[in-house]
């Protein structure tokens, strides 16, 4: 029986795509384009996945599976690499509100940004810690959707029979070479290999 492929490796593959992408500075702001790393690496799973299945095709909801793993995955990977780099910038981000703060002419836009400001310079940690959480929630349900959408895209197999295995014939066992005709050729009609005449009666 055919079983299909484990979903490990691709969810693997497609998060730490997610993660190393939604952590750089500069390039994780793709995301703020309808999450794009996060969509792009539950699809690269779900054609990851589609690859490893030859014979059996991946429905939508596998692809969401495997999507959703991913977007897990790349949580880990963004605590693990993001939540670093943004405690090293947290200083840097902390100045570029505060500069904003001076330049808004609008007092309540001002005051917001200030209060901003100064969370992040007093608290960095526990704000780093919930934009994490935020985002961990973001990538796996924007990764689930990914995963469909690669489905979508890479598996044109749906709806039809999977294709049988290519399996060795049987000989009867291993050490039996396959069947072949008698040396000499078959016998004539009512004869035996023993003689010329019919075969002996007891």
């Amino acid at each position: 029986m055919i079983e299909k492929p484990g979903k490990l490796q691709p969810a693997l593959a497609g998060g730490l795509i997610i993660g190393v992408l939604s952590s750089i500075p500069l390039i994780k702001a793709g995301n703020l384009c309808c999450c794009l790393w996060v969509l792009l690496g539950g699809a690269i799973a779900a054609r990851m996945l589609i690859k490893r299945s030859p014979y059996l095709p991946i429905t939508t909801g596998e692809g969401a599976e495997v999507g959703a793993l991913a977007g897990v995955v790349s949580a880990g990977v963004v605590l693990v690499i993001g939540v670093p780099l943004d405690l090293l910038l947290s200083g840097s981000n902390s100045q570029s509100l505060q500069q904003m703060a001076d330049a808004a002419g609008d007092p309540a836009f001002r005051e917001l940004m200030l209060q901003g400001a100064a969370m992040m310079r007093d608290h960095a940690v526990l704000v780093a810690l919930l934009t994490w959480f935020i985002q961990s929630i973001l990538h796996i349900a924007f990764a689930t959707v990914g995963g469909m959408i690669g489905v979508a895209m890479f598996e044109r197999r749906k709806g039809q029979q999977p294709p049988s295995p290519p399996s060795a014939p049987d000989y009867g066992g291993p050490g039996y070479a396959p069947p072949g005709p008698p040396p000499g050729g078959p016998p004539p009609t009512g004869q035996s290999h023993y003689g010329q005449g019919p075969p002996p009666s007891y």
